[in-house]
């Protein structure tokens, strides 16, 4: 609990030493083609309002990252993403299909990221944002299990939406404004093999990490700027929380920003941190830094504990 006490108030600092943003410049206004990853492409626009669906925006309003509500003034999303939150300055919307208006407008206090996060090292790509003040929105709480192989899931987010060059072709650098959504499926872990070049090992934590793949079979993929969003999992009538949007997970050079294939051409997978392994690190930070919401989000914790009892 000190070491979780210690990335509390420490949280400000770690925020700001995430490399991919702290190395390079956020993008110009109206350029929303950045180093941060991944968007989705060849999904469809949303159908239905998602209460716990989160845009991290700049000061512009331009949308970088995407998170989870999972308690009244906190928001999970991925610790690569952190570079680019400075408090009293990153503004968070909340539970809309716009990503420019409606829902909840709030600040950000502070980031935690996860203390084990590396860059260089799969796993532990989650961070924690405290916004400065408790919004309406329901927040989604977090599967006490994110599923085997072949459960059925979810993923939204305000990314790019085409998977041509994004770098010569303007149209494809810009963020949708309806948010966007595609039904996937956890997938073998083996299926995620992208190797780290400069290790020759593949880059994925099959503890941590969910390899995630388009529920038709068709070349569909997060891609950049969908990055901290959530994967969903539906029970009981509800949404749970299972991932959170890491990137890539068969290609190491991401071959001219194409996300939806692998180096072979054919459809490609995606890796997502499998936040119900993180749910003791949650609750512990949340419960340091602010005790009345780490309560409460213990005790929605025990509950859900209890209500999928048997569910795998």
């Amino acid at each position: 609990m000190r070491a979780v006490r210690a990335a509390c108030l420490a949280s400000v600092a770690l925020c700001t030493v995430t490399p991919l943003a702290a190395a390079v410049p956020p993008p110009p206004p109206g350029d929303e083609h950045g180093p941060v990853k991944p968007y989705i492409v060849g999904g469809r626009d949303a159908t239905q309002v998602y209460s716990f669906m989160t845009s991290l925006q700049r000061p512009d309003g331009s949308h970088f990252c995407g998170g989870s509500l999972i308690a009244k003034r906190w928001v999970v999303s991925a610790a690569h993403c952190m570079g680019y939150v400075v408090p009293d300055q990153t503004k968070v919307r909340i539970g809309s299909l716009d990503r420019t208006a409606g829902g909840s407008f709030v600040g950000v206090k502070q980031a935690v990221v996860h203390p084990q996060y590396d860059p260089n090292k799969p796993g532990y790509d989650i961070a924690l944002v405290e916004l400065d003040q408790a919004v309406r929105e329901k927040p989604i709480q977090i599967a006490p299990r994110s599923g085997g192989a072949g459960t059925g899931t979810r993923i939204m987010g305000w990314g790019v939406t085409c998977d041509r060059d994004l770098v010569n072709d303007p149209t494809c650098r810009q963020s949708p404004k309806v948010l966007q959504e595609l039904d996937t499926a956890l997938v073998p872990d083996a299926s995620c093999n992208v190797v780290d070049p400069t290790t020759g090992k593949v880059f994925f934590d099959p503890q941590h990490e969910l390899c995630t793949a388009s529920r038709d079979g068709q070349a569909r993929m997060a891609c950049f700027g969908d990055s901290g969003g959530p994967q969903v999992r539906r029970m009981f009538g509800s949404w749970w929380l299972v991932g959170a949007t890491t990137g890539d997970g068969d290609d190491w050079e991401m071959r001219r920003n194409v996300c939806t294939t692998g180096p072979d051409g054919k459809p490609g997978v995606g890796i997502w941190q499998d936040v119900p392994t993180y749910r003791g690190w949650i609750a512990d930070t949340i419960w340091t830094c602010k005790r009345q919401d780490g309560e409460e989000l213990l005790a929605q914790m025990a509950e859900a504990e209890a209500q999928l009892v048997g569910v795998n």
